[in-house]
């Protein structure tokens, strides 16, 4: 079985590069012509600066390096971000739920890992910690340990749902 690279769609990290680089540029406007304060201009400049950074990032990272953010082989899915590489076996889970944390504007789509209850008691007992408090929050709020951001990927959220549950079946 080959594997699945999935990418972010690419004019939606555009879209919001474009967005972010417009609230860069409304606070330098009054800077350059010497009106309004100082500091309350670089605050507003010191916001979207470093989310517009991190989205410069992810596009060199998947376009250029062809870095995908998650792959899905045989035994495995693999998730590729900034912060680092992790790695969910077939083997340790129990099953994959989709969880649509629905906004006015922004939705955010989870898939939700649910570990077999052997693995996730030595998750939670490995864990310390932030990671401790990062488990025991999203228990609390998904009623699973760990999750993985789903959110305008190249293959719907619910198919890749479908996908991840199909293959979990097979091992």
């Amino acid at each position: 079985m080959e594997e699945i690279k999935l990418y972010h769609k690419v004019w939606t990290i555009l879209l919001v590069l474009l967005v972010l680089l417009a609230l860069m540029i409304v606070p330098i406007i009054p800077l350059c012509q010497g009106k309004g304060s100082l500091l309350w201009n670089c605050i507003l400049l010191l916001i979207p600066t470093p989310v517009f950074l991190l989205g410069l990032i992810v596009l060199f990272r998947e376009r250029v390096l062809h870095i995908p953010p998650i792959i899905i082989t045989e035994d495995r899915i693999i998730v590729n971000s900034v912060g680092g590489i992790k790695e969910y076996h077939f083997a340790d889970i129990d099953r994959f739920r989709l969880l649509d944390f629905g906004g006015l504007i922004i939705s955010r789509v989870v898939i939700t890992i649910h570990y077999i209850r052997s693995v996730e008691t030595k998750k939670m007992n490995e864990s310390k910690g932030l990671g401790r408090i990062y488990r025991k929050m999203n228990l609390a709020l998904m009623n699973a340990q760990d999750s993985i951001q789903v959110t305008n990927l190249t293959m719907k959220p619910k198919q890749l749902c479908n996908l991840l549950n199909k293959r979990l079946k097979r091992t």
